[in-house]
């Protein structure tokens, strides 16, 4: 059995100090490594800072999150950082990719962040973008790419630091259907060929279900944590990662 990578343990958010909003209560959960798992609610339900939280981009109120075995709760600011970049890779609705650097410099930033050089960083980078289809873009500016290449830029940059998991946050929201299932089928070929975990946002039961467990968020608790009753086998053909040229659109 994989080991435990994630957990969480009664977590809860309280936002104000004079008018209070609760936004999460109670939540708890393990994630062992290697799992494809979403995270699915309604706008407002609280899945968003459950993310924000288990990617230490913000602390709890109540409950504890322990990564990799180690208890944020007692890690100060900078070694939550250091967690952070060193197991968690994230990628986001908006790719929020630097517009006025190149695609190489885009995902080599998390590797500068941990202090190492652009050169022992480069062979890593070229590496993760012929993995997703982009090599040859290495120079050209972000700004000058098309919708679908930055989002896979921005998952290029989540898995620059070889993260153990991958926090997606509605990611897909700004694609269209073609990109969007290319995205899914990235993500399902990199946790099958590298053995990273995810847990991917969505308010889209359908795409959730592409994924092998559904955590259920409603009205800031954990309404249901099952595995999916739908998951897809698909012929190799369909998850090879040359179907990445799909998001070129």
């Amino acid at each position: 059995m994989a080991e435990v990578l994630l957990h969480a343990e009664d977590l809860g958010k309280t936002y104000g100090t004079v008018a209070k909003t609760v936004a999460l209560t109670g939540v708890s959960f393990d994630l062992q490594g290697g799992e494809f798992a979403s995270i699915i609610g309604q706008s407002g339900s609280g899945k968003s800072t459950l993310l924000n939280l288990i990617g230490l981009l913000d602390t709890p109120t109540t409950g504890r999150v322990a990564l990799n075995g180690h208890d944020t709760a007692v890690a100060n600011r900078k070694q939550r950082a250091a967690l952070r970049n060193d197991f968690i890779g994230f990628v986001f609705q908006f790719h929020y990719l630097l517009p006025e650097f190149s695609v190489l410099e885009n995902v080599l930033m998390p590797g500068r962040i941990a202090g190492v050089s652009a050169a022992d960083l480069r062979p890593r980078a070229e590496e993760v973008l012929t993995l997703l289809g982009l090599e040859g873009l290495e120079s050209k500016n972000a700004n000058d790419l098309s919708g679908g290449q930055k989002q896979r830029v921005a998952i290029a940059r989540a898995l620059m630091n070889r993260p153990a998991l991958v926090l997606a946050d509605e990611p897909t929201g700004n694609l269209d259907t073609l990109n969007t299932n290319a995205v899914y089928k990235l993500f399902r070929e990199l946790n099958r060929e590298l053995g990273t975990a995810f847990m991917i946002v969505t308010h889209d039961r359908s795409v959730a279900q592409q994924t092998d467990r559904i955590l259920e968020v409603q009205d800031g608790r954990l309404l249901h944590d099952v595995r999916s009753s739908y998951v897809k086998t698909a012929a190799p053909e369909e998850v090879e990662l040359d179907q990445a040229a799909a998001l070129s659109v």
